[in-house]
């Protein structure tokens, strides 16, 4: 017993340390291309007057993998209930960033680009309050040439509108170089509810978890049950190796035939001769 119980542990261990092996010789692969994230300038703006109310408002970098980094804006603001009021928050961000090659032998570097934008535009007054989401945009540039340029349409709401906005721009690709690139990225909300005999607010709602005050609520109300995990303005970049050419078909080869031959003469059969 003593023997198989040793064998038993033996072989155990052997499995566990291959496996260890295999995993740890995945998790070192690296991606051909890989994302250096160098100097950043990242910047939110918040305003209000009095009766108006801004939340959340941040700007996220995040390397998800080496070849993958997501840029990501969240924000609120609200303005207006029983006075007129208004709020207002920019976004700016600026961010160096470097391609390098893991590996020599590769074909170029792609770039692909995408941007995303969900959020919700509320105003609860039939006869006033306005929240708008001016363009979402992002560029890339080598120097001072543009790349790649995306941007969200704005949008606004008002006299008692709603709005649910979920867009998406892209992706769009370019075959590039390794070496150093900028990106930009830009985005604003405003809310402006004037002052009336009635009570309502105005609010532009582009953060899951903004924290604010209770008494929005009301204008917040249309689209509460909506899931708000991914609220905000996000530019997914990601850096590949391009794809070889596909190589062109060569067109069949022309059939050879034989020369033309000229057609022997046909031979009449002669004539019985009867007796």
């Amino acid at each position: 017993m003593t023997g198989k119980s040793a064998i038993a542990i033996l072989s155990a261990c052997a499995f566990y340390l291959c496996s260890g092996l295999s995993v740890r010789g995945q998790a070192t692969a690296e991606p051909p291309y890989v994302f250096l994230l160098r100097s950043r300038n990242a910047v939110v703006t918040p305003e209000r007057t009095k009766h108006g109310e801004t939340g959340g408002g941040f700007i996220q970098v995040t390397q998800i993998t080496p070849n993958v980094v997501i840029f990501l804006m969240r924000g609120a603001v609200v303005a207006g209930e029983d006075h007129g009021g208004s709020a207002a928050m920019q976004f700016s961000l600026n961010q160096d960033l470097e391609v390098v090659a893991t590996r020599a032998g590769l074909r170029p570097p792609r770039l692909i680009a995408t941007s995303w934008l969900i959020g919700t535009l509320n105003s609860s007054l039939r006869h006033g309050g306005t929240a708008e989401q001016a363009p979402a945009c992002a560029t890339l540039r080598s120097g001072s040439e543009p790349l790649i340029h995306m941007c969200v349409k704005p949008h606004t709401v008002g006299g008692g509108e709603n709005l649910l906005v979920n867009e998406r721009v892209g992706p769009f690709e370019a075959v590039v170089a390794p070496g150093p690139y900028y990106l930009t990225q830009t985005f604003a909300l405003n809310a402006v509810q004037e002052r009336t005999c009635y009570a309502g607010s105005a609010a532009a709602y582009f953060d899951p978890d903004p924290r604010l005050d209770s008494r929005w609520n009301e204008v917040l109300k249309p689209f509460r049950a909506v899931p708000k995990q991914n609220f905000g303005f996000r530019v997914i970049l990601r850096v590949v190796e391009d794809v070889a050419p596909a190589e062109t078909p060569s067109p069949p080869a022309a059939e050879s035939l034989p020369p033309p031959q000229p057609i022997p003469p046909t031979k009449e059969p002669k004539p019985e001769l009867r007796p």
